[in-house]
């Protein structure tokens, strides 16, 4: 196997997801709310890598760790939907839910009895019936990002690498002070690069593609590329 350095694995594995969803968006199919919902969690994952390399090309790469947090949220989400077909439709129910019952705490802590906010609530418990009606869905499961991340098969992810950006995004001391010694700056892109290849390697699984072999031959042989490029850094 070719030997690739950093620099070349991101270019790479950015250039291929660029691509894949490049055909993806021209091949879309209107109406399927799990392809959509998949196709716009991996438009979202290119988009914040492309600014976590940005920053990184800037030496800004302070709020690198909460950028890929996120980027995590979106590959469980995503990965999720993939092997579960109607997870789509109750992760999107689950976050309706989350932020119904958010505003209700607002109201009932603050006292705030603001006409939008109970607006809000009713809109979203209008969507959530009317999408539960439509697409028959009997489950009340929680989706969070546990569970998301449970159902993807990437609970290790979880609790290594989504745990230790968590510090950051939540501004915990022990997170302050990792930042301090930048004990995660290269752990960040290497996480992106995971990311950006599995989001290749699962949406052209839901999205349509014109080469879809093709681009999980190429996430695959770059992903194996990253192993050996990690495993060399643990070693140097």
């Amino acid at each position: 196997m070719k030997s690739m350095n950093r620099d070349q694995l991101v270019a790479e594995s950015f250039d291929l997801l660029s691509k894949v969803l490049e055909e993806a968006h021209l091949l879309r199919k209107a109406g399927n709310l799990r392809e959509a919902f998949v196709y716009r969690h991996a438009r979202n994952i290119s988009q914040l890598g492309q600014d976590i390399l940005c920053l990184e090309s800037h030496d800004q790469s302070d709020s690198c760790p909460i950028i890929v947090r996120v980027m995590l949220e979106s590959l469980f989400k995503l990965v999720a939907a993939t092997k579960v077909p109607e997870a789509a439709i109750e992760i999107i129910l689950s976050e309706v839910k989350t932020e119904i019952q958010k505003i209700e705490e607002w109201i009932k802590v603050l006292g705030d009895n603001d006409d939008t906010l109970k607006d809000t609530i009713h809109e979203l418990t209008s969507f959530a019936t009317g999408l539960r009606t439509q697409h028959r869905i009997k489950s009340k499961k929680n989706w969070n990002i546990l569970e998301c991340a449970k159902a993807s098969g990437l609970g290790g992810i979880y609790r290594q690498d989504y745990f230790l950006f968590s510090k950051h995004t939540h501004a915990t001391a022990s997170g302050i002070i990792a930042q301090e010694h930048e004990t995660v700056r290269d752990r960040v892109l290497r996480v992106v690069i995971f990311v950006v290849l599995g989001t290749v390697g699962h949406l052209v699984q839901v999205a349509e593609t014109k080469t879809p072999q093709l681009h999980i031959d190429e996430s695959s042989k770059l992903m194996e590329a990253a192993i050996v490029y990690m495993k060399q850094k643990q070693t140097d």
